[in-house]
């Protein structure tokens, strides 16, 4: 699953700034709603973009924002991953959380799928990895960036890959999450294969 569609995306995402905003999109797109809405919510923005009937408060700007600054958000991107430094992941977790909206998980995400790296910490992740956490209240306060310094969100940037490592890494996390989703939802993915396919939604 991973190792088959999570480097199409990847190199998708590294294709040009304009691919970046459609996979920052998708990420936007997957805050509080079924997986299984999402092919139908990226056919209306690939036709409609900012107008698409999903686009409102918090996902109006950060999505905005994006398509004001894709172009730098992909050189920096690019860069980063060019570099190939060990600080890589938690470099393009800084650089995507300076994107209103994405808080730790939802960066994570981005990162996840536009370098393999990092992954979301979403509500079916917290009840599997963090079962202490309320996942009702969404992300616990010690992963808030909102408002934090430079310094502090770069110490929970740290934090968040620590423990997104100590459960397996993104693959294992990558996989795990299309199995939970299929048994969850057997009635819209026949198999894990179908949950993880569903992310090549962002450009078909």
């Amino acid at each position: 699953m991973y190792n088959t569609h999570n480097p199409l995306v990847r190199a998708f995402a590294q294709q040009s700034a304009k691919n970046l905003e459609l996979v920052i999109a998708f990420v936007f797109a997957s805050i509080r709603v079924q997986t299984s809405m999402l092919p139908r919510m990226m056919k209306e923005f690939r036709k409609r973009g900012v107008k698409s009937s999903w686009i409102w408060g918090n996902k109006r700007t950060g999505i905005d924002y994006v398509r004001k600054h894709r172009q730098d958000l992909f050189n920096r991107m690019m860069s980063i991953l060019r570099a190939k430094k060990a600080t890589c992941a938690h470099d393009l977790m800084m650089l995507f959380l300076e994107v209103p909206g994405l808080g730790l998980p939802k960066s994570g995400f981005v990162v996840q799928l536009v370098s393999g790296k990092s992954g979301c910490m979403d509500v079916h992740n917290f009840r599997k990895y963090l079962p202490e956490v309320d996942a009702s209240k969404g992300t616990p306060n010690w992963l808030q960036t909102s408002g934090n310094s430079d310094k502090t969100k770069r110490i929970k940037a740290w934090a968040y890959l620590d423990l997104i490592e100590s459960n397996g890494g993104s693959p294992k996390m990558w996989n795990n999450w299309c199995t939970h989703l299929q048994v969850l939802y057997p009635h819209h993915f026949k198999t894990p294969d179908d949950v993880s396919a569903l992310h090549m939604c962002i450009w078909k």
